[in-house]
């Protein structure tokens, strides 16, 4: 029985540092990234919306919005705030599928328009990140909404 209880007790502190390490690990980036987003979330042209979500655009389609339920057939870039490109092409997915941030400001479109897109963690990867993405990222969006299909 004691043997258990000494098991599970390195185990729960084996956790809780494991946890403690990660954030320390990015704890610089997460400040960096809520310092850069506190400095940008008001830059000229762009709105931002009660979630935080930021955006501008640079050119308003005439084709019809999407909805929760569209498809959508996108040409995009992401950008950390760094600059770092990490991820751009052509996406044919289901709004429903894509991150809040997507969910939120791509029906803010029509058709054939080109936005810009500030999007605080809270509304991408959050804490956990994604693939290169590291946690706590601000995503920088260039997106060209070609078409949805509802």
């Amino acid at each position: 029985m004691i043997s258990k209880l000494k098991f599970l007790l390195v185990a729960i502190v084996g956790i809780v540092v494991l946890s403690a390490c990660q954030e320390d690990e990015y704890g610089d980036w997460k400040t960096l990234n809520l310092r850069w987003y506190e400095q940008h979330k008001d830059d000229p042209g762009f709105v931002r919306t009660e979630s935080g979500l930021c955006y501008r655009i640079i050119h308003q389609g005439y084709l019809r919005n999407p909805n929760a339920n569209s498809r959508i057939y996108v040409d995009y870039t992401g950008r950390l705030i760094d600059g770092t490109r990490f991820d751009s092409g052509k996406y044919y997915p289901y709004l429903a599928e894509t991150i809040a941030g997507w969910q939120e400001g791509i029906p803010l479109m029509k058709g054939g328009a080109r936005f810009q897109f500030y999007i605080p963690a809270a509304l991408g990867y959050g804490e956990d990140g994604q693939g290169t993405i590291p946690p706590h990222s601000v995503l920088i969006f260039d997106i060209t909404l070609i078409e949805s299909f509802n």
